[in-house]
């Protein structure tokens, strides 16, 4: 059953406060000038950074639920290149990218 939980259900089946409050703080970050899918890509591109697939394929599958074309998730992981990601994880990246897509077919 735990694999069908996103991870703020996984950890609200163990501690329901812990998962409200970081539910709350992630809604505090995200609520400002910059529109959701703006927010989204800017995730992507942290989460490549950090080599996270399963949260970066979380965060992409919702931009992919806003009709974001893959180019712009390519994109938001390219300009990390040399940046603060390497060869290897924007790679990784590139490939998580097709992975979701390739699921959504």
């Amino acid at each position: 059953m735990s694999q069908k939980l996103n991870p703020v259900q996984f950890v609200k089946q163990y501690n329901s406060a812990a998962a409200e409050a970081f539910q709350s703080l992630r809604n505090a970050v995200v609520s400002g000038p910059l529109d959701e899918r703006t927010c989204e890509l800017i995730v992507i591109g942290a989460l490549a950074t950090t080599g996270d697939e399963g949260s970066f394929k979380v965060h992409a599958r919702r931009l992919l639920g806003m009709d974001v074309p893959a180019e712009e998730l390519r994109q938001a992981v390219l300009v990390t290149l040399a940046a603060s990601t390497t060869f290897s994880q924007t790679v990784s990246a590139l490939r998580w990218i097709d992975d979701i897509y390739a699921e959504a077919e």
